[in-house]
């Protein structure tokens, strides 16, 4: 109750400052309002971090009116804010045209000073290919993706410590959308790229990038299994399970959905060699670490049921049959 009261405090000190036209104060109190809708977003509490940043967007328009050069880039900042905020929520539509403002202030702000504004530009359009991708609006999310990969990798070159982590991520989504598009070499070479940078970049920070090598692996033996590659599907499965397993041992709770994640994949790559004890053992773990989530996420049941399902599916082990 008592931070509720303060941020309703703060929103309307900082709401009636920014309508104050004119005033010296409107610029500090746009600030407070995405400060208090960034907060609010940490909080879950995202319809109150949607009037914030709806605010803010208000008052940033105007002062662009006086001022283009200095207020819109901020602008922009709260329309992408506003995007990831919709789609958060699962609110496609209503994100859409945030991110496609955003961009388009972007590109023109680009056009003008490249070296600041060329990776905001590239970040939109990876924000905008994801939401294109989930509403199945395909070539413009993979022309989203190729353009976004151009700007980054000609970024990286000047910058490489700073852009290549970027180049990797458009990678690992253009991956799946190519995936989704059952274009699988394509996704194959998208991912091998991916790892590449991503083992690279965790020579230098292990704890950082560690993670997304398992997942690229993941992807990868997904890729082998679905070519009936299953003793090279395999090898990438175990390489993620032990990178995994270590990351469990140092941060169980961010890292457990991972592993129950890899051994679910290896146990249906076991299946599939007819290799049932091996498929039941990797099974029964993820099922054991999915039952441990659930207790305090719901959102895990599907996952439970999923490898339950699977589980369940084995045949009998020669001990059990009558």
């Amino acid at each position: 109750m008592r931070y509720w009261l303060l941020w309703t405090l703060l929103f309307l000190f900082a709401s009636s400052h920014a309508r104050a036209e004119g005033t010296e104060q409107a610029p500090a109190a746009a600030a407070a309002l995405i400060d208090l809708g960034n907060s609010q977003v940490t909080q879950n509490r995202r319809e109150e971090a949607l009037r914030s940043f709806q605010e803010a967007l208000k008052v940033y328009r105007e002062l662009a009116q006086k001022d283009p050069e200095t207020y819109l880039p901020y602008v922009a900042v709260t329309l992408n804010d506003l995007g990831n905020l919709q789609t958060l929520q699962s609110r496609m539509e209503e994100a859409l045209p945030f991110y496609e403002e955003a961009l388009k202030i972007r590109r023109e702000l680009a056009q003008k000073n490249p070296g600041t504004y060329l990776p905001h530009v590239a970040v939109t359009l990876s924000n905008l290919a994801s939401l294109q991708e989930r509403r199945n609006r395909m070539e413009e999310a993979q022309r989203s993706y190729q353009e976004a990969l151009k700007i980054y990798r000609e970024l990286a070159q000047k910058s490489p410590d700073t852009y290549l982590p970027f180049v990797a991520a458009t990678l690992n989504g253009w991956g799946n959308l190519q995936r989704g598009q059952n274009r699988m070499e394509e996704a194959q070479r998208s991912d091998e790229e991916a790892l590449k940078i991503y083992r690279d970049l965790a020579q230098k920070s292990p704890d950082t990038y560690l993670p997304h090598v398992a997942r690229t692996l993941d992807h990868l033996g997904t890729f082998q299994d679905a070519q009936g590659q299953r003793k090279e599907a395999l090898r990438f499965y175990q390489e993620a399970l032990k990178i995994d397993r270590e990351l469990v041992r140092k941060n169980p709770d961010a890292y457990a959905p991972r592993l129950a994640h890899t051994l679910s994949l290896l146990g249906m790559n076991y299946h599939l060699q007819e290799r049932m004890d091996e498929a039941r053992s990797s099974y029964q773990e993820a099922v054991g670490i999915y039952e441990s989530l659930v207790k305090r996420d719901p959102g895990y049941e599907k996952s439970l049921a999923a490898a339950k399902k699977f589980l369940d599916e084995l045949p009998k082990p020669a001990s059990a049959r009558p």
